[in-house]
C-alpha cells in the first residue's frame, strides 16, 4: 500500500498543497500514529464520471467496528476529519495508520492535512 503524503501547516504561514494522490482499489495509508483527532484533514476529489465511494477501514482496535464509506459527487471534493479510535491500527503492518480504500483505480484521490 502507499502511503499518502502529508501536508504539515503551521500557524501564519502559507503552505502550498502537494497534488492529490490516487486511492487504489488495494489502498492507501495515513500515518496517524502520535496524532491528534482533530488535527488531520483529509480532502476526497472524484474525477469519475459517476459519483464514487470512499471506504475508511476499521482500525484493529475496540473501537474499530465498522467501515465508514464516503460518498463524493464527481467534479466534487468533500473533507473529513475521522476518529483516530475508530479507523487507526494499533498491531501489524499498517500499525499506526488508518486505510483508505478507493471503488475504482483511478477515480478518487486524496491530500492530507495535518492542521496546527
Amino acid at each position: 500500500m502507499t502511503d499518502l503524503t502529508s501536508n504539515v501547516l503551521e500557524r501564519n504561514i502559507a503552505l502550498e498543497l502537494t497534488e492529490a494522490e490516487a486511492i487504489t482499489t488495494e489502498g492507501v495509508t495515513i500515518d496517524y500514529d502520535n496524532k491528534s483527532c482533530g488535527k488531520i484533514l483529509i480532502l476526497i476529489s472524484n474525477s469519475g464520471a459517476g459519483p464514487k465511494k470512499a471506504t475508511i477501514v476499521k482500525g484493529d482496535s475496540l473501537q474499530g467496528t465498522e467501515d465508514l464509506e464516503v460518498s463524493v459527487t464527481n467534479g466534487k471534493t468533500v473533507g473529513i476529519v475521522i476518529e483516530s479510535g475508530k479507523f487507526e491500527n494499533v498491531s501489524g503492518e499498517n500499525k499506526g495508520k488508518v486505510v483508505i480504500k478507493g471503488e475504482d483505480a483511478d477515480s478518487l484521490k486524496a491530500q492530507i492535512i495535518e492542521l496546527p
